[in-house]
């Protein structure tokens, strides 16, 4: 699993790729990986003069191989293969709303999925569905929808938007397969953070009711629970196999567990639960600061080094599996919550931990591919570049792993400096694990949710990813 991933045995990948990837028609030929030619034919008819969708959004999906990062660093590059025509052409077709872009990203997963089958199956092919949201800061009011958001690691409001994520874990990758922004302070003293003449000077782009632009710009005032149930619904609906939905303590809810029960009884959810709720044990009520007060010696797992209680329990006619735990003899109290009342402690922990993928893909894909950058006032474009970004990041992910290397960070390096063997989201989860483990030792008790994050956040500045030497073979000085 994520815990024992093995990160001191690491070498430098020298010459491991050929010239030939810095040459655009080799990326753009090799975009059909994911079967680009055919997906281009549903999106044809959106360009019928000038520039074609395929050789626009073809040159905007090889911008980060080759090099470029923005549509500006495009259209002033003086390479004429690249430079054939001005932004506005790029923006136009960013802008189309009648563009649907969440099919788009779509199909490019379907290809995905079909291609990863070729691959040596994981020895633990437990299937997850993650939910997630991330913070994209934005440095203009004027932007169309967006808002002060409250970032819960710094405790700080800024401009921007919250990106909730559904990303596919298949065993052995994580891939993203749906998003949808939102904005927030939607009912404080100054509406969504912003004065009235602040909001009035906004773009505001006209939209018919019935476009799918205007369902996505809908979708920033609506709950991120509707979304999370909207988007397991498409989900099932595309035939996707689920195991396990998981979700953090923002999202875990007794009513949002009964909806996504309800859409597929197959697939359980793994959650951590923060209410306070009347719990019903063995006929006995109690609430959960009741059941982590009691005075019952908890059990002690040695695999993670965490103490336990386990109880099979109703929570508002909901049958669950109750694992509250810490980690070491001083750490916090945290409630694990799952639909799957068959399901052991280890076990749990251990699917658990895979949500973190999902930290480690937001790390990834702002760092390389430049996820919520773009500042363009238009709300049409900010979808399409982030569908633009997620779909870099599975054109990049199968490439490589059909290069043997399976990391997405050292194409990058590999292809501008040097970088790394081994999966780069891997070797940050099992990075995390190692400080967390020193941390216990430290520190009498720790929000694992928020550190975890906050490390991800920062894991350069530990130095274990690139001093490598320092470690031994199990990780430790």
């Amino acid at each position: 699993m994520l815990q024992h991933e093995y990160i001191a045995k690491v070498q430098e990948i020298k010459g491991k790729f050929n010239k030939v990837w810095f040459n655009s028609d080799y990326l753009r030929a090799h975009l059909n990986i994911l079967g680009f030619n055919r997906i281009k034919k549903q999106f044809s008819w959106c360009k019928k003069a000038g520039f074609s969708f395929e050789d626009l959004i073809a040159t905007l999906l090889i911008l980060p191989l080759i090099g470029i990062n923005s549509i500006y660093g495009l259209t002033t590059d003086k390479d004429p293969e690249l430079n054939k025509c001005g932004k506005d052409s790029y923006y136009r077709i960013l802008a189309n709303q009648k563009i649907n872009w969440r099919a788009f990203l779509a199909q490019f997963v379907k290809q995905y999925l079909l291609k990863d089958e070729l691959f040596t199956p994981s020895a633990d092919p437990t299937r997850c569905l993650i939910f997630d949201d991330t913070d994209l800061s934005k440095t203009g009011k004027t932007i169309e929808g967006v808002s002060k958001i409250y970032n819960h690691v710094s405790k700080t409001y800024y401009l921007g938007f919250k990106l909730l994520v559904a990303g596919y874990w298949n065993g052995s990758v994580f891939i993203p397969i749906d998003f949808s922004l939102h904005r927030e302070s939607k009912t404080s003293r100054l509406k969504y953070g912003l004065t009235a003449k602040q909001r009035k000077a906004q773009k505001k782009t006209p939209r018919c009711s019935k476009t799918v632009a205007a369902k996505r710009y809908r979708e920033l005032n609506k709950k991120k629970t509707d979304l999370v149930v909207q988007m397991f619904s498409r989900v099932v609906k595309r035939k996707i196999p689920v195991d396990y939905i998981l979700i953090d303590t923002w999202f875990t809810s007794v009513g949002l567990l009964k909806k996504l029960r309800s859409i597929c009884s197959s697939t359980h959810i793994i959650g951590m639960y923060k209410y306070n709720s009347k719990i019903e044990v063995r006929s006995k009520v109690k609430t959960l600061a009741q059941l982590k007060k009691q005075k019952a010696k908890p059990k002690r797992c040695r695999k993670f080094n965490y103490y336990y209680h386990h109880y099979i329990a109703e929570i508002d006619g909901l049958k669950v599996a109750l694992f509250i735990s810490k980690r070491g003899k001083n750490g916090k109290w945290h409630t694990l919550i799952t639909t799957d009342t068959s399901l052991k402690f280890v076990k749990a922990i251990e699917v658990y931990s895979i949500r973190w993928s999902i930290e480690a893909f937001f790390k990834e894909a702002k760092q390389l591919f430049g996820l919520g950058k773009c500042q363009s006032t238009n709300f049409d474009v900010q979808i399409a570049q982030i569908t633009i970004a997620m779909t870099q990041y599975l054109l990049t992910s199968i490439r490589y792993r059909m290069e043997a290397y399976e990391t997405i960070g050292g194409l990058f390096k590999d292809l501008k400096q040097d970088y790394i063997e081994n999966k780069l989201n891997i070797r940050i989860l099992a990075v995390v694990n190692l400080i967390l483990t020193n941390l216990e030792k430290l520190v009498e008790s720790i929000d694992i949710e928020l550190i975890t994050s906050k490390i991800i956040e920062d894991i350069e500045s530990y130095g274990f990813l690139t001093n490598t030497h320092s470690f031994n073979h199990q990780g430790v000085k």
